[in-house]
């Protein structure tokens, strides 16, 4: 069980790492996709 956690959070820290290590352009389209999506949970949740 517990090299199992230790193993999904080191996969999610590489693909953290991966994410940031990527071109500017991917990484800014990532974060406007990211708003929208906010926008639109705030917007089901009012």
């Amino acid at each position: 069980m517990m090299t199992a956690m230790i193993d999904y959070s080191a996969a999610m820290l590489q693909a953290v790492a991966d994410f940031l290590s990527a071109e500017p352009i991917v990484y800014l389209f990532a974060l406007v996709l990211l708003c929208f999506i906010c926008k639109a949970i705030k917007i089901l949740f009012s």
